[in-house]
């Protein structure tokens, strides 16, 4: 298939596209939008995740075929995610199929579109935007048997496969990702595939690929079928976003001990900066403990009444109490703590210290004066 890629539009500033859509009453603060034209018909839509612009973050990339229908789902898995860390920002690409015959495209010209991937999208993605290594790949129905081809075929094109109601696992495409998983060729490790009990129709083929999976000896190979008594053939995608993205990235969102001796059987401080060093060489952030993890054990320490441990912890997180945005809430419930295990000296200065940034706050203020009054 000889593609060329064709910017249709220029990029749309976020406040113009947000202002847009707000005059639609459609959504707001959607991010930024790129459209590429194909011949044939075919479009690519791009989205590009907030902070993109004045950033120099590289991001992952989730490509969605039938872009037309599901390019929206991966951006509300991640714009409700973000803010809480669940998942990294990620920008998606939407391969749109709306006005082409797609059933010839993902069945008898399923080796074109290959390499139209390999040959021209990604790598105009990869030229074009800030991407790092880490690529996802989404496919509903004929889209979900393509990705099977696309695996046997291209081993390490894509780092995870999510797919929904997947139709055309024919005995060729299982019998080649079968060899492909008995030889030494690298492979994509992570593949999330989803099914209706109702489809009866696709439940022998997904029962077979289970089967190849289980038999596999790829270490490297992680993989989940999830077959949903509740979904049927048009509801699974959801599944398969929400559950597969939050599979992929479990280990991206902070780590939270909900009692010390959890945090201990977890291996302690060693363990937890070896976590936080890998994920962040991973997804590439910083390797430092997230600020969530050191507050959450903190106060486990407080709550649990060990004031050793706490101060332990004060020492290896220096600095963070004074340079996080704690409430006088749980400044004085710090305090409070120091003060109950006779440690004035570090109350009273941690008190000083805030009132420094909140000059007006009483609670503070009649703190200080207790302990100075002793």
């Amino acid at each position: 298939m000889n593609i060329s890629i064709i910017v249709l539009m220029s990029f749309l500033s976020f406040n113009t596209l947000a202002s847009v859509l707000i005059e639609k009453n459609i959504l707001e603060n959607i991010g930024a939008i790129h459209s590429l034209k194909f011949d044939n018909d075919q479009s690519v839509t791009v989205y590009l995740p907030d902070g993109y612009i004045g950033s120099s973050y590289r991001y992952p990339v989730m490509y969605v075929v039938d872009g037309e229908r599901f390019f929206l789902h991966s951006i509300a898995y991640q714009k409700t995610l973000i803010s809480e860390s669940k998942t990294p920002p990620f920008i998606v690409v939407g391969i749109n199929t709306k006005n082409i015959d797609r059933r010839e495209l993902l069945d008898k010209k399923s080796v074109e579109l290959i390499d139209t991937f390999q040959g021209q999208i990604i790598p105009y993605i990869d030229k074009t935007y800030r991407t790092n290594d880490m690529r996802m790949y989404f496919g509903w129905e004929m889209a979900g048997g393509f990705a099977l081809e696309l695996l046997a075929k291209q081993p390490t094109l894509f780092d995870a496969y999510f797919l929904a109601s997947s139709t055309n696992f024919t005995q060729e495409r299982l019998d080649n990702v079968d060899n492909l998983l008995k030889s030494k060729t690298p492979i994509g490790a992570f593949i999330y595939y989803t099914l209706g009990s109702v489809e009866s129709w696709s439940l022998g083929s997904h029962k077979s690929l289970s089967d190849i999976f289980t038999h596999s000896t790829r270490k490297e190979l992680n993989w989940k079928f999830q077959l949903s008594a509740s979904d049927d053939h048009y509801t699974t995608p959801f599944d398969t976003f929400n559950k597969g993205l939050a599979l992929y990235f479990h280990d991206y969102a902070p780590i939270r001990f909900y009692s010390l001796k959890e945090f201990d059987v977890f291996g302690g401080i060693p363990a937890l900066k070896s976590h936080y060093k890998k994920r962040g060489e991973h997804y590439q952030v910083s390797t430092d403990i997230h600020g969530e993890t050191k507050h959450y054990l903190l106060n486990q320490a407080i709550n649990e009444n060990n004031f050793p441990l706490f101060k332990q912890l004060v020492m290896e997180f220096n600095g963070f109490i004074e340079s996080f945005n704690y409430s006088s809430g749980f400044i004085i419930k710090v305090g409070r703590f120091y003060s109950k295990n006779n440690d004035i000296n570090a109350a009273i200065s941690l008190y000083r210290s805030e009132i420094l940034k909140h000059p007006d706050s009483v609670e503070l203020q009649k703190e200080l004066a207790k302990l100075n009054s002793i």
